[in-house]
């Protein structure tokens, strides 16, 4: 009787400490003005001492070739949670986002649900989109 006590409580416990796998995470880019270069972008989660969009809060990344009009990245079985898109058009091939004097990037962006920023990126509550049962698509338009 015992052993069966036990096992049970292991196996709730493991249940407990394993992710809960729910639907995939569609990422949609529209709005990308020409065939050159590749498209950057990263998956993000919000951390308590990690600032948006730091790459320090980037939990997966994609990189696809770049073509004129949409293209649809899928990340397949995502844990139930909230997630935020950046991407880039980095038409250069440089590896990283052009930026102006200013700071101000001149190579297209973008950022799920088309949030902007004021003097800056938008908040993390701004981009999230929630993964649960069902799969969730992160869409936006690239701003050049």
């Amino acid at each position: 009787m015992k052993l069966k006590s036990n096992l049970m409580i292991l196996c709730a416990s493991l249940m407990m400490a394993t992710p809960l796998y729910a639907g995939d995470l569609v990422i949609e880019l529209k709005g990308i003005r020409s065939s050159e270069g590749q498209v950057l972008g990263g998956i993000h989660q919000k951390f308590p001492d990690i600032k948006f969009p730091d790459a320090k809060g980037s939990i997966a990344s994609f990189k696809a070739r770049a073509r004129e009009g949409t293209i649809i990245v899928v990340f397949k079985d995502m844990p139930e949670g909230d997630y935020a898109l950046t991407a880039f058009h980095d038409e250069n091939n440089s590896g990283k986002i052009d930026r102006n004097a200013l700071g101000i990037p001149t190579e297209g962006y973008a950022f799920s649900n088309d949030a902007m920023g004021f003097m800056g990126p938008p908040s993390f509550e701004d981009t999230a989109v929630t993964v649960g049962e069902e799969d969730a698509t992160a869409s936006a338009n690239m701003k050049y």
